[in-house]
């Protein structure tokens, strides 16, 4: 005998438990009674569902970055990417060599400039212009480098002064200096 329409909205109304949930064998349903049994079904385990990810979400935000998982089943179980784990780690892994690199080669390129001035007072004036032109593609490659280390945050503040070191260890800027500063130095060379 079928159960009565009001007993079928209490049925509905109330939260079916795991055992009320599956179909039990017996005569054909019609489908008004299928959709009574499903619609409050489908709700249920909606909500249950958000309850679950809510949960799991919580947990997976409760780990470290340190903890043993991987990405990638960190990605499936949040199901998105954290942009702000990412640039942790990318801001963690950059490596400062290039900024010291860049100090490193200013740091030569204004002694090689120092030795290259030591041998044109000295009179040979062919093997210090020789020394100039080497000095000035390594200031050149100094600043450039340090540029990028300081823009990528390769060692940002080596690559700053690296690039300040190698500006003013160019030949070339240090005669245009010499020019404007004190033209009287130049007559007396």
């Amino acid at each position: 005998m079928p159960p009565e329409p009001q007993q079928r909205a209490q049925r509905a109304a109330a939260p079916a438990t795991s055992a009320q949930r599956r179909p039990a064998p017996g005569p054909a349903r019609t489908t008004q009674d299928k959709q009574v049994r499903t619609a409050p079904d489908k709700q249920l385990r909606a909500a249950q569902g958000k309850q679950t990810r809510g949960a799991t979400n919580q947990q997976v935000g409760a780990r470290t970055a340190g903890s043993g998982t991987s990405d990638f089943e960190r990605l499936m179980q949040r199901n998105t990417v954290d942009a702000r784990t990412l640039a942790q780690r990318a801001r963690r892994r950059k490596n400062p060599m290039a900024g010291k690199i860049a100090l490193g080669l200013a740091i030569v390129s204004a002694a090689v400039d120092a030795s290259a001035f030591a041998v044109f007072m000295g009179g040979d004036t062919t093997f210090a212009f020789g020394i100039c032109f080497v000095v000035v593609f390594l200031t050149l490659i100094a600043a450039v480098l340090g540029f990028v280390a300081a823009v990528g945050s390769f060692g940002r503040w080596y690559g700053a002064i690296g690039v300040v070191l190698a500006f003013f260890a160019n030949p070339v800027i240090l005669i245009v200096l010499l020019v404007v500063v004190a033209p009287e130095a130049l007559t007396s060379m």
